[in-house]
């Protein structure tokens, strides 16, 4: 049986109605709500106070329950509400908290530790005195993690406190010195770290604060009933924002994420907000600025984005500064000198920012290679960013002791910047890219919009947005399907009016999606007529089927058997190749087309070859490459020029014969053929000559 069990089983065996003690005093919501119209300001107010402790003590479903209707009734605000519900709460830790010091094998005296010994004397344990004054709950929306704030005070009266995983808490002596340092004096004996975490519980027994803190942005359902948008200002929700929920994002940077509370202006001022918001489309070109905006619509709406906006132009170009202007949205400071992230970064730190900025715009700045090394590091943080985004998909880890970790896929919308579209042809269709001229943002109005941006007007357009979304989460359960639906329908339509990479439409729908949701809100609103979104909504989707046209030359760029074959030819070039004679295996005619070097001599001249044999030219001029050697070549070269050949050789293979890369084929259609070479049969990769040399068949 229960303590709660037993407590009802006592009350009822001495003559108390329990039934009648579980009824609310105020009756049902209803009646609750009739009861508190009846009377005066005062006298209401003291009654919802007594209300709400009273319903604190049955749980958040009855607290909630209540909480509806009486706010929607107006009996008193959603904030008045919100302090109360957290006064009470405060007020129940307190009385359930029993500080259990009678039975305490400890004492603290004189910034000193003691343990009191059998015989009724006392040992000295440590020279400081630990005590628990928090326990932190950090949810990053992946794994719940439990950290404890410990005090340690020496004995001079200075105190520094500390905070460590709760699996660590046993590990007193590692703590102790993180806090204090040397002056972590415990006296070694029988169990001593066991004693000195326990003092630190008896210690700050019914003392310490509990709390939920919360590591990551983005979308919550699961906190108070209702969806709630975290930032670092708190979760907002369709009821306004509440500042009462502890958000940390781990460093100053990402805490610039901070949506203002909606509902602490006029309605005017949203309106204004809201169409300075739509005017930035008019700073540049809409190919550049309706792919950066949507970027930032698209965002918030609750599904993983489709795509990854990348804005690309030379130095100078203020590609940076507009991106910046379009990422204040989600908070007033983060300015061109506040970028969350930048290509700086590790592949493991761009990861972990991007899964923990869920539902809000990540730029990503500065794709510029610089070092001889830069150009293939940038590409592989790129594919894995990238990548992952379109993909929705994370990294599979382990912990240290075997088991899975939650897997962490990118949540943000990923967009960047860069002076240059990072290569591959799968890479680039997974981006919306946005080209930036010289001259081509207008820096009169971009300067007006940073004006904007630096005193929240963008920032509040969207936490009325996110407000607006909020409201349809908690009102229509089939919302998210709906807006799964849109894309889908969208997909279809412009992938029968684009050609190209079969992710460009998706692309393009997802951005599309995020710009009638907000024109769907700027109406509702009142920021636009409902004439005045359509033909918005209609400049907007022709300058991005414009960009799904451009994206799908971009989407193509060039196969792997174009890189391969290119590399190849670069690498005959640039002497990091050479091809033989079929017969002899030596120099073979018009050798410096081949890969060989003059080398001068007494009479005459005589060739010496370059890199490592690929293959050999016939005497007929056929191309004839070994197709190990040839691939080994073809990677390494490549991934020099920052054009990564990450595809298998068998792969390759295929798609050099798809391509009609190849002179002929072998027997079964097989890529390869056999061909005598220097005397003995060896299969080789016959291809067209004039694609390794560039010359006319």
């Amino acid at each position: 049986m229960s303590s709660d069990e037993k407590a009802r089983e006592f009350l009822q065996d001495n003559g108390i109605d329990v039934d009648q003690l579980d009824q609310c005093p105020l009756g049902t919501p209803e009646e609750a709500v009739k009861q508190l119209g009846e009377m005066e300001d005062g006298e209401r107010l003291d009654s919802i106070g007594e209300l709400v402790g009273w319903l604190v003590g049955r749980g958040e479903i009855e607290l909630q329950r209540y909480r509806k209707p009486i706010v929607e009734s107006k009996l008193i605000g959603p904030g008045d509400w919100r302090s109360l519900a957290s006064e009470a709460k405060k007020r129940r830790v307190v009385e359930i908290k029993t500080a259990i010091r009678s039975d305490c094998p400890y004492t603290a005296e004189n910034g000193c530790l003691y343990l009191a010994t059998p015989d009724g004397g006392q040992m000295l344990l440590a020279r400081f005195i630990p005590e628990i004054v928090a326990q932190v709950i950090r949810d990053d929306g992946a794994e719940i993690t439990t950290l404890i704030k410990i005090r340690v005070t020496r004995p001079g009266g200075q105190s520094v406190e500390v905070e460590v995983p709760a699996e660590r808490l046993p590990q007193a002596r590692r703590w102790a010195a993180q806090a204090i340092g040397a002056s972590a004096v415990i006296t070694p004996m029988s169990r001593d770290e066991a004693h000195v975490a326990t003092a630190a519980q008896y210690l700050g027994d019914g003392q310490w604060t509990s709390q939920t803190t919360y590591a990551h942005t983005g979308w919550r359902s699961d906190i108070d009933g209702t969806w709630r948008f975290l930032t670092a200002s708190g979760a907002l929700g369709a009821s306004g924002l509440d500042t009462s929920i502890a958000v940390d994002l781990g460093s100053e940077g990402l805490n610039l994420y901070s949506l203002a509370d909606p509902d602490a202006v006029d309605a005017d001022a949203l309106v204004e907000a809201v169409r300075a918001s739509v005017a930035l489309l008019d700073v540049a070109p809409l190919t550049i600025t309706a792919p950066l905006l949507g970027a930032a619509y698209r965002a918030p709406l609750p599904l993983l984005p489709e795509t990854s906006a990348y804005v690309v132009g030379p130095s100078g170009s203020l590609k940076s500064a507009l991106s910046a202007t379009v990422l204040q949205h989600y908070g007033r400071r983060l300015d061109a000198r506040h970028f969350p992230a930048n290509w700086t970064f590790t592949g493991n730190a761009l990861e972990a920012i991007a899964n923990q900025l869920a539902n809000v715009l990540l730029i990503i700045d500065d794709y510029a290679p610089q070092a001889a090394d830069d150009p293939r590091k940038l590409a592989t943080a790129a594919d894995r960013i990238f990548r992952g985004a379109a993909n929705s998909a994370g990294r599979g880890r382990l912990r240290p002791d075997g088991t899975r970790r939650p897997e962490r896929p990118p949540r943000a919308q990923v967009a960047a910047t860069g002076e240059d579209v990072p290569p591959g042809e799968s890479l680039r269709a997974r981006l919306t890219v946005a080209t930036v001229d010289a001259g081509a943002i207008n820096v009169r109005k971009l300067t007006e919009a940073q004006q904007h941006a630096l005193s929240g007007v963008y920032e509040l357009a969207m936490a009325g947005y996110v407000r607006y979304l909020a409201g349809r989460l908690d009102t229509d359960a089939e919302y998210v399907d709906g807006l799964r639906e849109q894309i889908a329908e969208r997909r279809a339509e412009l992938a029968r009016a684009t050609a190209g990479h079969a992710r460009v439409p998706e692309a393009t729908a997802g951005l599309l999606t995020g710009f009638r949701q907000f024109f769907t809100f700027a109406v509702e609103v009142g920021a636009f007529t409902g004439d005045e979104a359509t033909a918005q909504m209609d400049k907007v989707k022709a300058a991005l089927v414009q960009v799904a046209a451009e994206q799908a030359v971009y989407g193509k760029g060039m196969s792997v058997a174009e890189i391969y074959i290119r590399a190849l030819a670069s690498a005959l070039v640039g002497g990091s190749a050479h091809l033989a004679d079929q017969e002899t295996g030596r120099e073979p005619e018009e050798p410096e087309k081949w890969g060989w070097e003059p080398q001068p001599m007494a009479y005459g001249t005589a060739y010496r070859p370059k890199g490592k044999c690929i293959g050999w030219v016939s005497r007929a001029g056929e191309v004839l490459l070994h197709p190990d050697v040839a691939y080994e070549v073809a990677r390494d070269h490549a991934g020099r020029a920052a054009e990564p050949l990450a595809t298998t050789k068998v792969t390759i293979h295929k798609r050099l014969k798809e391509g009609g890369h190849l002179a002929s084929v072998g027997e079964a259609d097989r890529p390869t053929v056999r061909r005598r070479i220097a005397g003995r049969n060896t299969r080789v990769l016959h291809v067209h000559a004039e694609r390794i040399t560039g010359e006319s068949a």
